[in-house]
């Protein structure tokens, strides 16, 4: 089943089905600018993107605003109800119900980019896009992923990072000089997709070994260097130590939001 941040059920401990409430003026407000408490989280990093595809579908076609942070489905949290019976309808139909991540996929229904050659500044330029785009995706180490029927868009997105990129006189190919907030970035992101995964912790852990040795980048104070620089090895901490992939992913995501304005 899909799992979300926060949750309110019936006395049966069944989602009450029905449909979306009326018009509200928070329908207008994209639900990532809506405060933290407002917000309702649906975690379906488990889903394939083709399918992710069809969940957006699904919500305009109810009229529900939404809005994507990689395999994160936001929506306001007064559409819960609506929400729940809609997911719950599309995990029966693909045969879903029983947490199958590696339920098998269509033959394209899914693009592969490789971007393995692409340095962290350029991935977290990208990543920040896609999310404004609206676009599903996900990371698979190099492996940017998308819905087939995304890749017009996808494609638009990546061809507007390249001539940004030129334009400002930056390039994507990796380069010892990378910024080590971008780097940090793509690998805190990569981790919010993949909570516990080990070869994510792993990436994490190796970049923070390799920039803990090196200078503090230029323009930032030591203290909140060292404070950033914490609350990554505490995140790698909770990764090692917790069994619950939710808190994982929760700070993975507070952490990336913070770095975000540094990229």
């Amino acid at each position: 089943m899909a799992t979300y941040s926060r949750r309110r059920d019936d006395e049966a401990g069944e989602p009450i089905e029905g449909a979306s409430p009326p018009p509200h003026p928070s329908d207008d407000v994209d639900p990532l600018d809506l405060p933290e408490e407002e917000q309702l989280v649906y975690d379906l990093s488990a889903w394939p993107i083709g399918v992710h595809a069809e969940v957006a579908e699904t919500l305009a076609e109810a009229g529900m605003t939404h809005s994507w942070q990689g395999t994160d489905l936001v929506v306001h949290e007064r559409h819960e109800d609506a929400a729940d019976a809609l997911l719950a309808e599309i995990e029966r139909r693909h045969g879903l119900e029983d947490g199958d991540a590696a339920a098998p996929r269509e033959p394209g229904s899914e693009v592969e980019y490789d971007l393995a050659e692409w340095n962290a500044q350029a991935r977290a330029i990208l990543t920040g896009r896609l999310i404004e785009a609206d676009v599903p995706f996900r990371w698979e180490g190099g492996l940017l992923i998308t819905a087939a029927k995304d890749e017009a868009l996808a494609d638009a997105v990546l061809d507007g990072v390249e001539d940004s990129l030129e334009a400002e006189g930056l390039t994507s190919a990796e380069e010892p000089g990378d910024s080590p907030f971008s780097a940090l970035f793509v690998a805190v992101d990569d981790l919010s997709t993949h909570p516990n995964d080990r070869d994510a912790i792993l990436r994490l852990n190796d970049l923070l070994e390799r920039v803990e040795g090196g200078p503090v980048p230029f323009g930032v104070n030591p203290a909140a260097w060292d404070h950033l620089l914490d609350q990554v090895s505490d995140l790698l901490d909770l990764s090692l130590e917790s069994d619950d992939a939710g808190d994982v992913k929760a700070e993975a995501v507070e952490l990336r939001e913070a770095l975000r304005p540094l990229v």
